[in-house]
Parts: C-alpha cells; structure tokens; sequence
C-alpha cells in the first residue's frame, strides 16, 4: 500500500494567516497555525496534532502525512475543519475555543480510531435535520430524506384525539412544556389540534439549531404537523420513521394509524417507558419467515444501568438506544451478542453545547471527529442532528478504504 505525500497548500485569507508544518515522530503530523497579528505580536500560536493510528508501524519518513485542508474565515483565528491523511478517512482539527474542559470522547468510549475505518452506520436524523430547519416539521424531515435512511420524531396523542409531531420541553417523565418553545405556559397535551396548530415558535430558542433566520424564512412552514401529515410525506420519501412515543397513551393509536396507511415496514417504535413498546410487542408478536420481529422497537436509555440488555430484551425491543456519551465499545458489543441492533442519539443543541464546552476535549459539536470516535464503537445506527455532515463522513470514509 502506497501512502500518498503532499505539502498542504494554504488558502490565504483576508486575516493573512500563516501556517507552517512542524515535524512530529512515527505517523504523526502536527500542524501549527497563528494569524499574522498573533506573529507580530508574539502571542504563542495553536497546535494540533493527529495520530495516523492505522499506520503503526510507519517510519517517520514514510508516515501519512497531509493531502488537503479546508478552511473557514469564522474569525482573526485560521479553523482547520478537516485534515484528509493519504489513504484515510478524514480526522477534524479543533481549535481551542472549539475544545470542551473535559477528557477525550475516543478514550471515554474505549475506542480506537482505526475501528472506524470502513464502518457504515445508518443516518437517522434526529427530529429531522433540525440545523437546516426548524425541528419535528414536515420540511425538516423532508429535507433529512435527502441524507437519511431513517429519521427520528417525538409523537403526541392530543386531548382531541389527534396525533401530533412535537418535542417539547419539560422532562421525558413530563414532557410536551410549551414554555420555552413557545412562550406559552401550558403543555401540549393541555390543547386541540386546532390550537396547538396556531402556536407560533421562539425563534431564538437556542434549542432551535436552524436559527431565527430559517425559522422566519420558512414560516409557512413552522407549524405542529399530524403524524398522518409526517407518513404521507414519508412514504413519498421512502425514509424509515422511528417514532418515539413521547406522550401517554400513544401506542395503540399509532400503531393503527400505522397499519391503516399500509406502513408496517417503514415505521419503528421507540419509548424511554419501556412500557409503551412492550405493549407493542404484545400486540403485534409477528415474526418474518428469518424469526426477526416484524414491528420494529426500541429500547431507549439515558442512564445505562448494569442490565440495560435484559431489560430491552423484556420489553421486547428489537434494538437498544443509547446516549452517545454512553453508547461505549463494550456496550455494542453486548448489545449485538443478544442480537438486538444498536443506535446512539445525539442530545438537543443545548445539551450537545454543554457536553463540548464541559465534558470532552478532543471533538467538536457533532463534527467528523465526534462522529468518527462514535463509529469507532461499531454501533450500527446514528441519530445525530447534523445528517449532512455524518453523510459527508460516511463518504469521505468508504472513499478512502477503496484507495487502500
């Protein structure tokens, strides 16, 4: 195997900064780069170096060394978003004020990046693509078809009877609080369809990733949708729905709106009360003719107690859904030896924002590099809020083990 060599070219942008390679031992390059008013000022620079984990062996004269490098001009300070190494996939650079207080994502999770090589998990988008639009509404879903197999909503059962896509704030023992959604103090459930159709969202709730900007610009667009509205549009799409079963009262109803719209293979089930998908399963016990489960569900968790398999298994689930943050190498592997399938899902924007700034070091908020260290896990699902830049990852890494 050939390992190409190149000597990154610098785009030159209006801060004029500088970059210069510094030389690092075995499979290793360390990158160095400072603004022309931190040179003339003799601030100390940022460095950031990247292990080439896959080439051990490597001598120094022959290690993996820099082919491209993308830059953004987000402020006086260079970002290097992405550094492609000869031969690999792709590794993000995080420069320091992108790095959180914590330890590293990669050691937490007991991973080493080379498992990440030639992975490929599914693309779930979590309430949709809700950086591209406002989460949980028909555009953003329709809009995360274009990079997801599956995609990720919050269901509802209304006083009236109807189905609703929301999040909601509050908690997953109490949820659907309209607060900080939508400045009006009551919950979900407090409404009918037809109000809850009328509520207008807080465009600058940091939870709302798009921004205020795409929530005003596609206003016609920002409204509660039903989970009729939602399938219609997915078996158009041919995206797979995983509806969480956010509400009390949800299963029944779901899975015969389910079944009435001729969708049993394109809809899974999911439910942080374990009880909402053991009623499923009790319904609905069919097996295809290879003895796997017809009707879809999983197991979902926060906090990952000591037998958080068997417990899945009880509930009847089909798959277990872990925190990222939990979502460990050991843990897949017991997942996959009861032979369940495996999902993480990412938390919301305000929570993802807090585990960077606090809890780990060495990636971004849902960059390539958090992504990478995840699938390292060899966890067979992800549900992440940026669909697009795991869909980007996901190629750039099939693209080099093809080159290998």
């Amino acid at each position: 195997m050939v390992v190409n060599s190149f000597t990154p070219k610098l785009q030159h942008l209006p801060s004029n900064p500088a970059a210069k390679q510094s030389s690092m031992p075995r499979s290793t390059t360390c990158i160095t780069f400072a603004t022309k008013e931190q040179e003339n000022d003799n601030i100390p620079s940022f460095h950031t170096a990247v292990s080439c984990p896959s080439f051990p062996g490597l001598l120094d004269s022959d290690a993996a060394s820099v082919t491209s490098t993308v830059f953004s001009n987000d402020s006086s300070i260079v970002t290097p978003e992405i550094v492609v190494f000869g031969g690999l996939s792709p590794l993000p650079l995080q420069t320091p004020t992108q790095r959180g207080k914590g330890k590293s994502l990669t050691e937490h999770l007991n991973v080493n990046m080379s498992s990440a090589l030639g992975t490929r998990p599914r693309i779930v988008g979590h309430r949709g693509s809700l950086y591209q639009s406002l989460e949980n509404t028909r555009h953003s879903i329709r809009l995360a078809a274009n990079h997801c197999e599956e995609v990720e909503i919050d269901v509802f059962l209304l006083k009236c009877g109807t189905l609703i896509v929301f999040h909601g704030g509050g908690t997953d023992q109490n949820p659907g609080c309209l607060k900080d959604y939508c400045n009006v103090d009551k919950s979900i459930l407090d409404l009918t369809y037809e109000e809850a159709r009328q509520l207008k969202f807080s465009p600058h709730y940091a939870e709302f990733g798009c921004g205020p900007d795409v929530i005003r610009k596609f206003e016609s667009e920002c409204y509660i949708p039903t989970l009729g509205e939602v399938l219609s549009d997915a078996r158009e799409t041919g995206v797979v729905i995983k509806v969480e079963l956010k509400g009390p009262g949800t299963a029944e109803p779901v899975l015969e709106l389910v079944e009435k719209m001729n969708m049993v293979e394109q809809v899974h089930y999911s439910s942080f009360d374990h009880s909402r998908i053991k009623k499923i399963r009790e319904l609905r016990p069919d097996r295809n003719l290879d003895g796997s489960h017809r009707y879809k569900t999983g197991a979902l968790f926060d906090d990952v107690p000591d037998n958080f398999v068997e417990l899945a298994l009880d509930a009847g689930a089909t798959e277990v859904h872990l925190k990222y943050s939990t979502c460990t190498k050991d843990r897949v592997e017991k997942i996959h030896a009861a032979g369940l399938d495996s999902m993480i899902w990412m938390r919301g924007p305000i929570g993802m924002k807090h585990d960077i700034t606090n809890l780990f070091n060495d990636v971004g908020n849902e960059d390539e590099s958090m992504y990478m260290a995840i699938m390292a896990t060899g966890v067979k699902a992800m549900c992440v809020n940026r669909p697009d830049v795991l869909a980007n990852a996901l190629s750039r890494n099939a693209k080099s083990c093809l080159s290998m």
